[in-house]
């Protein structure tokens, strides 16, 4: 920030008033930079300001935009020619010069010198205005200011606001959305296979079995055709489009057929096929700017072919760690910039700054932030699109907003001086707290080289930063941050606010803590209670997210209130009493009952553990907690008591259920069939139930139950056998590809 990198002496101007001085052919964007100025400036004095042209009178004090032939008078330097969104400042003698290059040049001087005065935009509802009845002017050298990168595009809320975009010299979505025709995952907007793929499926990516809607064949000289003629339409729909995309599906079922797997193997990647489509598409186009993504399984980059002149690489971020910078934790990203810089000027980096599971999950990724801008810079990437929670607000949203702005001018900036400047204004006596909170939650998340995922959650970090003693002890910084303010205080809300994704991690939490016990309730059935965690604490929650303007808490739209009733849900019915278990134990407390799996379960999830099946905790819709994973294989889970266990002691058993998850989108699938079977003496099992599940499309994720209910017998051991699908079915857009089943409590009465 200005402020912060120079010092500078000022003039009083007393009786003097300020002038903003054009010349008589000024520009569009001079004429912009000047009604800013007015606008800022008579609130600042408490009067109106004058805009004028010619010499200003002697009894005034000038602020001229642009080059202007009176500016010599008071000792300063015209601008240079400038470059695009470049501006140049310059003050001496209590006058001041403002130039700029392009649309938006003179008017980031206009804002940068509002902040050297003393003006602030935090977000699009809190702003800092002095008032000063004696402005004062600072003397400042000539300075040319030139951005990093010449292409930025920040998308947290904040930036959604297009008069905080501009203030912080970040592309708006007004403009962003003149400028770009189509944006990203475009092929099946430019070659629907809806419309193609039942008559033309060699349209289409072969995933070596069969041909998938879910990517175009790249080999397929009429796909480049279908392609090039839906762009040259869309184009002519909307001519003044700079930048057109063509680009891949938001999946991984890339074209294996014959030629594009030798296309692939030609170019060492994926990418070399990719942009050879694209690259046939962008000749047809020399006055476009064609995009194209590396993304997933097109990151690395391609040899034996470049980016044509006139096509744009988009490469992404989104498997890095983000508890370290690219270079130290995330090498092979680091080599694909290199490698992509190599190749093209058009580069453009999409990098991923926020926790898209859990919006208000604590993110700690605040060290890594210009590190990794710095590294883009030094690789001469020319565009930088900064992922956020977009239109939704998230964990610090605000600050990381104004921080990403910042620092996406200029990535060589005093970021400490930008989060003090930011945090005093902002949050007032509590600052120095919330600061301390952050520095501790980074600190605990480094000491334990935990990997921070984009699409993590609390749970996963409970061995980490987020321990339930530095969970507790963040939550007392965070109440000395609110007791620091005033009652009632705008900074008093805006300090509790910044403690939602403490609770809501500690709501989260909770259901692994272990800090609950089961007790019976009024039938004598069993049920837990955890007296940490109670209705009115989450209705607390609720109705600070609401004030806050938390509106969902992941990018799929989930409602405060849609959490609590799944919280309260899960409260109730997330865990549950086994009797069996809990009553045949070992003398060290440890379930005599074993279980036995033919096919083993993917260490991926809940480490492949089988007691997951057995521990009281029944899964959600989401499969990474509480769940067991088999992809591509079926299941069968046997649950036994010891063979040396007396026959006339053995239970009696009446009642056997399972329950299964399907989460299509994520190839998880409902098992094809369910079998159930007991057994009296271990070895010959009887079918206790039999159900088939009927495979159909469901966007939903779903929880299925299955209970088997029969005449109370002595049971040894229980079977549960569900049939993978084995693959993604033909009517997936991933077909072919190995899918999973998920299974969780088996629960025995």
């Amino acid at each position: 920030m200005l402020t912060l990198l120079f010092s500078f002496n000022c003039f009083v101007l007393a009786a003097q008033h300020p002038v903003i001085v054009l010349t008589p052919h000024a520009t569009a964007a001079e004429q912009q930079a000047a009604e800013v100025l007015q606008f800022y400036l008579g609130k600042i004095i408490g009067q109106p300001v004058d805009l004028q042209t010619g010499q200003p009178a002697e009894t005034t004090v000038p602020v001229f935009i642009g080059t202007n032939r009176f500016a010599g008078k008071y000792g300063l330097q015209n601008p240079p020619a400038l470059q695009d969104d470049t501006y140049y400042m310059h003050g001496k003698n209590g006058a001041f010069m403002l130039g700029g290059g392009g649309e938006m040049g003179p008017e980031y001087a206009a804002y940068s010198l509002l902040e050297l005065l003393g003006c602030r935009k935090y977000s699009p509802r809190d702003s800092f205005i002095p008032e000063l009845k004696n402005l004062r002017l600072p003397a400042f050298p000539p300075t040319v200011e030139v951005p990093a990168f010449p292409y930025r595009e920040l998308w947290y809320e904040p930036a959604a606001n297009d008069d905080w975009a501009r203030w912080h010299k970040l592309k708006t979505r007004t403009r962003k959305d003149e400028e770009w025709g189509m944006f990203v995952h475009t092929f099946d907007k430019l070659c629907p296979a809806k419309e193609y793929f039942a008559e033309h499926p060699e349209y289409f990516a072969f995933n070596g079995a069969q041909r998938s809607p879910g990517q175009l064949c790249l080999s397929n000289d009429t796909v480049v055709q279908i392609v090039t003629a839906a762009l040259r339409e869309k184009i002519r729909e909307k001519p003044a489009a700079r930048y057109w995309s063509v680009s891949q599906n938001d999946n991984y079922d890339y074209c294996k057929c014959s030629r594009c797997a030798a296309s692939d193997r030609r170019f060492g990647s994926p990418a070399g096929t990719l942009l050879a489509f694209v690259n046939n598409v962008a000749a047809a186009f020399p006055y476009k700017t064609i995009s194209t993504l590396a993304y997933q399984y097109t990151r690395q980059a391609p040899a034996g072919i470049r980016p044509a002149d006139n096509v744009s690489i988009c490469l992404c971020s989104i498997e890095c760690n983000r508890g370290r910078s690219i270079e130290e934790g995330c090498p092979d990203f680091a080599r694909d910039v290199r490698e992509w810089s190599a190749l093209t000027s058009n580069l453009m980096i999409w990098d991923y700054v926020v926790q898209f599971r859990s919006y208000l999950s604590p993110f700690p990724n605040w060290h890594t932030l210009q590190p990794n801008l710095r590294f883009f810079q030094e690789n001469k990437v020319q565009m930088i699109f900064e992922q956020g929670s977009g239109r939704d607000r998230s964990e610090f949203s605000d600050m990381r907003a104004y921080l990403l702005a910042k620092l996406m001018w200029n990535p060589d900036a005093n970021m400490d001086s930008i989060l003090t400047d930011f945090g005093k204004g902002y949050y007032g006596a509590a600052q120095p707290y919330i600061w301390e909170y952050i520095h501790h939650l980074t600190e605990n998340l480094q000491n334990t080289n935990q990997w921070l995922g984009i699409y993590s959650t609390p749970q996963m970090e409970a061995h980490s930063f987020l321990c339930e003693e530095c969970v507790a002890d963040y939550l007392d910084l965070m109440k000395k941050a609110a007791d620091a303010t005033e009652e009632k205080s705008v900074e008093r809300g805006r300090a509790l606010s910044a403690s939602l994704p403490l609770v809501f991690a500690r709501f989260e939490l909770e259901k692994i803590w272990d800090n609950g016990r089961f007790i019976p309730d009024k039938d004598e059935i069993m049920v837990y209670v955890n007296p940490n965690i109670s209705e009115a604490d989450i209705d607390s929650f609720i109705k600070l997210c609401n004030i806050s303007g938390h509106k969902n808490l992941h990018e799929k739209g989930y409602s405060p209130e849609q959490y609590k009733s799944d919280y309260l849900h899960d409260m109730k019915e997330g865990r549950i009493w086994h009797r069996f278990v809990q009553t045949y134990k070992k003398a060290d407390n440890s379930p005599v009952i074993s279980i036995e799996s033919k096919y083993p379960a993917s260490a991926t999830y809940e480490k492949g553990d089988l007691q997951k099946l057995i521990d009281s905790r029944r899964g959600t819709d989401d499969y990474h907690f509480n769940w067991l994973g088999f992809q591509g294989i079926d299941l069968d889970v046997t649950l036994r008591l010891p063979d040396e266990w007396p026959a006339s002691e053995l239970p009696e058993v009446s009642t056997l259920s399972v329950q299964f998850l399907q989460d299509q989108a994520s190839w998880v699938f409902f098992p094809e069939k369910v079998v159930l079977e007991v057994s009296a003496d271990g070895q010959h099992f009887e079918k206790v139930l039999e159900e088939t599940i009927p495979l159909a499309p469901d966007e939903s994720k779903k929880v299925h139950r299955i209970t088997a209910t029969f005449p109370a017998r002595k049971v040894r051991a229980m079977r549960a056998l569900g049939v993978n699908t084995k693959t993604c079915p033909a009517w997936h857009t991933c077909n072919g590809n190995p899918c999973w089943i998920f299974v969780d409590e088996i629960v025995v009465k």
